[in-house]
């Protein structure tokens, strides 16, 4: 009887996979298994606390939805599973006014216009010189003199992304092989407390001399914190090679804060179990030091190679003047290999390596398998 139970909910459940293919609804996910070790840096101390190795797992499953509407507007939303929680409400989703893993998009010609999880117009034009191969845990792009122009608030990347609520609103319009975007992202839930961020950019691929040539260039900016200005420069041969720099320069308002790795929590009240007092708790301290009032600058180069199922990258990255202090350089270098072993599996390998005379040497690396359905 069990057996033909479970029959029945096979094809129910086949059926309804069926159906919701038919009307648009797409599922792919992914998953990672092997082993990581990660240092963490303490930003206001220059204290570096090693990581020993440990196991890695993940799992992500993605829903991708896409319908047209009679006068052709195409229109659709993805949503990743792994970042919709509330994590502050275990069990909850986040609410509208809050960026939860979901993008939602409606587009007509050239012109598109995409709402929540998104990239800002200046890290959406903006190439990144991590160029082949990946890694289970990101190492090869999270080393301190990366720069994937997602937010100051990501290392000591350029572009101000994630600073507000992380609901950005972005428009884009393709013309030949030019596309300009514009973008906001919303401060503090749109309650006039904190200032909104725009972005602009643009970005051009040609073919030159046999080369695939990607050009980006992005603005943005937030009143009372920061602006930055960015490009990149990438190329792609047939042989498998392709090359690329990217440079930003960013500058920092006089009154600038930035949150730190160091925040107190909150702790709650307590009763002493001697006397009976009652122990009062603390207020959470979000922690803040003063930025400086220098000009940041971010350069990268990255180069890579693919052969049939191999590919593998290696980028260097150094932030000069970093958080606007005068004399806090801090270099990175990241590699990472991929082996395609056919049918959605690859085996992986990253490092990432920082380094400075502000602090001791950072160091994390990441192997394993990469599983894509």
């Amino acid at each position: 009887m069990k057996k033909i139970l479970f029959a029945t909910t096979a094809l129910v459940a086949s059926a309804g996979f069926a159906s919701a293919q038919d009307l648009g609804v797409a599922m792919t996910g992914s998953a990672e298994m092997g082993i990581f070790s990660k240092d963490r840096l303490n930003v206001n101390t220059g204290a570096v606390t090693e990581s020993d190795s440990q196991f890695f797992t993940d799992l992500d499953i993605r829903f991708t939805m896409s319908g047209v509407a009679d006068n052709g507007l195409t229109f659709g939303a993805t949503i990743d599973l792994d970042e919709a929680a509330d994590r502050n409400n275990p069990g909850k989703f986040e609410t509208p006014s809050d960026q939860g893993g979901e993008a939602i998009f409606v587009s007509f010609g050239g012109a598109t216009f995409t709402m929540g999880d998104t990239d800002g117009a200046y890290d959406a034009r903006i190439g990144e010189v991590a160029l082949a191969g990946g890694s289970l845990n990101d190492d090869e792009t999270t080393h301190l003199g990366f720069d994937d122009q997602d937010g100051l608030f990501d290392g000591f990347a350029s572009g101000i992304d994630g600073s507000a609520d992380g609901q950005v609103a972005r428009f884009d319009y393709t013309f030949s092989t030019f596309t300009f975007s514009l973008s906001m992202e919303q401060g503090d839930n749109g309650a006039g407390d904190v200032d909104n961020i725009y972005g602009a950019g643009v970005s051009y691929d040609t073919v030159m001399a046999g080369i695939n040539l990607g050009l980006g260039l992005g603005y943005q900016a937030q009143n009372d914190f920061a602006d930055s200005v960015g490009f990149s420069v990438i190329g792609g041969m047939s042989n498998g090679f392709s090359a690329g720099i990217s440079y930003a320069s960013t500058n920092f308002d006089d009154n600038a804060q930035r949150g730190a790795t160091n925040a107190v929590a909150a702790t709650p009240a307590t009763v002493d179990l001697v006397t009976g007092a009652i122990i009062p708790g603390t207020a959470a301290i979000a922690a803040e030091f003063a930025i400086g009032d220098e000009t940041q600058k971010n350069f990268g180069i990255g180069f890579g190679y693919e052969m049939n199922a191999f590919a593998v990258g290696l980028n260097y990255g150094k932030v000069t003047n970093a958080n606007g202090v005068d004399g806090f350089d801090v270099e990175g270098v990241g590699l990472a290999a991929a082996y395609d072993l056919g049918g959605g599996l690859q085996a992986q390998f990253g490092y990432g390596h920082s380094y400075s005379d502000d602090f001791d040497n950072v160091n994390s690396y990441s192997a394993g398998l990469s599983m894509s359905f």
